[in-house]
């Protein structure tokens, strides 16, 4: 079975949950990782990515995560991760929302067209046989209206191995609530493993997730980028307060971890600003550390700077 029972795992987020932020998950207590979503033509036109798609063991299990429009396409960069990468499951995106993607027929627009997804699920079913690896689905409700049942049927006639499902529908973004109970029908419908996702926000909501609906694993997102230690804290079953000194030191071990992957110390630089502001929110102090480091440039002055504002906080 790809997902055993009572797995928490970080969920995939664009900008976020590259390689240093998925290791650092992996230690503090998750048990699988995704990639962000990684264009399926641009794996097969441009080569597969390596700031995306880049991992080390220490990630594993972990899925790749391909998004297109239609089953060709797909299944050809299914194929060629299979071969190049040799990830312990291959997942597709049917949930993103995000206009630009929308506009290209792709992830969560072909929740309109169950067949479609039936015929995608199928054709990358059949390449990843002979390599023994695993595909699964992240999917929402709907795009426009609800259409879960059609939208699971599909995808369990098609092969799937385990379904992930945030409980809200693509245009709705993250406005509104997940509705939990639509988790609770598809886990009792469902032949395969059913991965929850949708407003957690603490350890003591997996828990919650868990009783309320019946899924098998549970997916933690953005509650994940401020607080990484809540994989931590439902292990423990405790909250535990992280001081910002070591929030300041976690983002220099992800910034040194970037450095393997990333084109440049620069850029690197520049990228771990998002996880900064995450990880220092509701400190006081934590204006001060930004306002320092978000405009400073050069990417030695960023890191000598970042070490002074942890002597400063550890005293």
């Amino acid at each position: 079975m790809v997902i055993q029972k009572g797995e928490v795992i970080l969920a995939p987020m664009a900008g976020y949950t590259h390689s240093a932020f998925r290791r650092l998950a992996r230690r503090l207590g998750a048990d699988r990782t995704y990639t962000e979503l990684i264009s399926a033509p641009g794996i097969i036109h441009r080569g597969i990515p390596k700031k995306y798609a880049f991992f080390t063991d220490e990630e594993r299990p972990i899925h790749i995560q391909i998004f297109g429009r239609n089953p060709q396409e797909i299944a050809e960069a299914a194929l060629k991760v299979a071969k190049e990468l040799k990830p312990d499951a291959v997942d597709i995106n049917f949930g993103c929302s995000v206009p630009k993607v929308l506009k290209t027929g792709a992830a969560g627009k072909l929740l309109e067209n169950p067949p479609l997804i039936k015929e995608i699920v199928k054709e990358t079913k059949a390449v990843l046989k002979p390599f023994r690896i695993p595909l699964t689905a992240k999917i929402r409700l709907g795009l426009e209206k609800d259409n879960l049942e059609r939208i699971a049927e599909a995808l369990i006639e098609g092969g799937i191995d385990a379904i992930a499902l945030h409980p809200r529908l693509g245009k709705q973004g993250y406005a509104g609530k997940a509705d939990w109970n639509r988790l609770a029908d598809l886990k009792r419908l469902s032949t395969v493993p059913v991965i929850g996702s949708g407003d957690i926000k603490n350890w003591c909501d997996i828990d919650k997730m868990f009783e309320i609906t019946g899924v098998d694993a549970v997916m933690v997102g953005r509650a994940a980028l401020s607080n990484p230690w809540i994989f931590t804290e439902y292990h423990l079953r405790k909250d535990m307060e992280i001081p910002l000194s070591k929030r300041l030191e976690t983002v220099l071990q992800i910034l040194n971890w970037m450095f393997e992957y990333y084109p440049s110390p620069e850029k690197a630089c520049f990228e771990i600003r998002s996880i900064l502001v995450q990880l220092t929110k509701g400190f006081k102090q934590s204006r001060e550390v930004k306002s320092a480091l978000m405009t400073l440039k050069g990417c030695e002055a960023f890191i000598e700077l970042l070490k002074e504002f942890i002597r400063k906080f550890s005293q």
